[in-house]
């Protein structure tokens, strides 16, 4: 349970405490000032601290040491936010130059101020800056894409695979095989077609069951790879590799996790050969009210 205190003389009934602690409904007014009438019931996101007006709530999760002021005066503007968006974007090729690892702990760092589900703050980093455990990593993704490719070959089992991956995952698994062989090929060759020779591959990872972890892992990693450009790093998703950590133990075995912990997303760190000078145009989405 939540540890919380109102400095009945500094509380000005606002009621906004109240207000942005709406499902736990830990406050109530008294006559007085707020009242933490459900303390059992927190959540221990931190509303409520940030939101009083008079630094009337001593929450022992959140103290005001710890919690500074915004100046909302340095927050970007619209424009700003714009023109980091397209700014961003995914790059695949890399010098080979060692990244110092407090600057990777920094861009991890960042990723903490993501919105999580119930506040779980659950997220978690592997590290890889070893040549050969990355390379490892590569081989072993194509690995199991080529076993996969196979299988769905199999004529005994063509007719059964809609019913464990379904009719889509079944055509697009049709579609990518030349794809497969092209990775195959480049592994081959001594190319890494997976992470790209990316000097350092972070895998994110949280608790298995969570039904909101990947999204969780997404958020993060979207901070992450818009902070970058502010440590002259690029980065890449690595679509591939997850895909095939959800479907290999023997893949997921290769990276060490904790017990009870799932990969949720991988992703290439590295510092980009090329730079950028045009931001390219996206196709603006359709958008719909009220459909019926």
């Amino acid at each position: 349970m939540a540890k919380i205190t109102i400095d009945e003389t500094a509380c000005i009934r606002c009621g906004k405490c109240v207000d942005v602690c709406g499902l736990a409904r830990v406050y109530e007014l008294s006559s007085e000032s707020s009242v933490p009438v459900n303390a059992d019931h927190c959540w221990f996101c931190g509303q409520c601290v940030a939101g009083c007006p008079t630094d009337a709530i001593d929450h022992e999760a959140f103290p005001l040491e710890d919690c500074p002021i915004i100046d909302t005066a340095t927050l970007p503007n619209r424009d700003d936010l714009i023109a980091a968006y397209r700014f961003r974007r995914s790059q695949r090729v890399f010098h080979d130059t060692a990244i110092d690892r407090e600057v990777i702990r920094d861009l991890v760092t960042l990723g903490r101020w993501a919105p999580t589900a119930s506040n779980s703050q659950s997220v978690d980093w592997l590290a890889f800056d070893d040549p050969a455990r990355i390379e490892e990593l590569s081989r072993g993704t194509v690995r199991e894409m080529t076993k996969l490719i196979r299988l769905a070959n199999n004529p005994l089992v063509r007719p059964f695979l809609p019913l464990f991956i379904g009719r889509e995952g079944s055509r697009q698994l049709k579609r990518a095989s030349g794809s497969f062989d092209r990775l195959q090929d480049a592994i081959n060759q001594g190319e890494d077609p997976i992470f790209y020779r990316a000097p350092v591959v972070l895998i994110g990872h949280g608790p298995a069951g969570n039904r909101f972890g990947r999204d969780d892992a997404v958020y993060a990693t979207y901070n992450m790879m818009l902070a970058a450009d502010s440590f002259n790093l690029g980065t890449c998703q690595i679509g591939f590799f997850q895909v095939m950590a959800e479907r290999s133990g023997r893949l997921t075995k290769q990276l060490g996790l904790p017990k009870g912990r799932v990969p949720q997303i991988a992703l290439a760190v590295g510092y980009p050969r090329h730079d950028f000078r045009r931001a390219l145009p996206r196709r603006s989405p359709n958008l719909t009210w009220n459909p019926r």
